[in-house]
């Protein structure tokens, strides 16, 4: 840890550094935010974070102020290039951050995400995605599989749904039971990160 941020800065180029400092910075100005003490966020369990090589935590703020636990995720992911040019290896490391929240509905396994053309086309000829009756408006802007629809339809209520409508169309969510994850999966960011939890607290907030 440096003795200014509360994050892992080891094996870091100096512009990952920087954005570690300006975004934190950026959410310090806006949020009220703490480091939270002796918390397991069990990254593993989510299939969204470990399709990143070698992904650990390199630090985690919590959003206070929301009706559920809100925290940030600053995930280490360690990358590998190969130079065509000089033909040297060189292994370095990077953050991308996820929003972690808890709620009280239960949501099984679910991925939530905008819809995409391809997704259309997949679903005429494999219907896989859940349906929410009498919501048109959601069904045709918002792609959603998972392991148990009763569930699925239960959390995401109409509450829920009016509150990701405006969701921006990078952000993906990754539920696992009450737990829900919220990424763009880009390289960190201030201005996006402070979006990312801008819209997470906006989901913390609901009761």
């Amino acid at each position: 840890m440096s003795h200014d941020l509360p994050f892992d800065t080891c094996s870091l180029h100096a512009d990952t550094v920087q954005a570690l400092e300006d975004t934190y910075a950026a959410l310090r100005a806006k949020f009220n935010v703490s480091v939270p003490n002796d918390i397991n966020l069990h990254i593993t369990k989510f299939e969204s974070i470990t399709v990143n090589p070698d992904a650990t935590v390199g630090g985690i703020l919590q959003i206070n102020n929301t009706a559920n636990e809100c925290y940030l995720a600053f995930v280490k992911i360690h990358n590998y290039y190969h130079s065509v040019r000089s033909g040297e290896d060189e292994d370095y490391y990077i953050y991308k951050v996820w929003a972690f929240v808890t709620l009280k509905n239960d949501f099984g396994r679910t991925l939530i995400r905008r819809e995409t053309f391809v997704d259309r086309i997949v679903n005429v000829i494999h219907h896989v995605e859940l349906d929410f009756k009498d919501d048109k408006e959601f069904n045709n802007n918002f792609y959603v599989v998972t392991n148990d629809e009763q569930k699925a339809l239960l959390a995401m209520n109409q509450g829920f749904r009016n509150a990701i409508m405006d969701m921006p169309d990078d952000i993906e969510m990754e539920a696992l039971n009450h737990t829900l994850i919220i990424s763009n999966n880009k390289n960190l960011d201030a201005e996006q990160t402070v979006q990312l939890a801008e819209f997470a607290g906006k989901v913390a907030a609901l009761r």
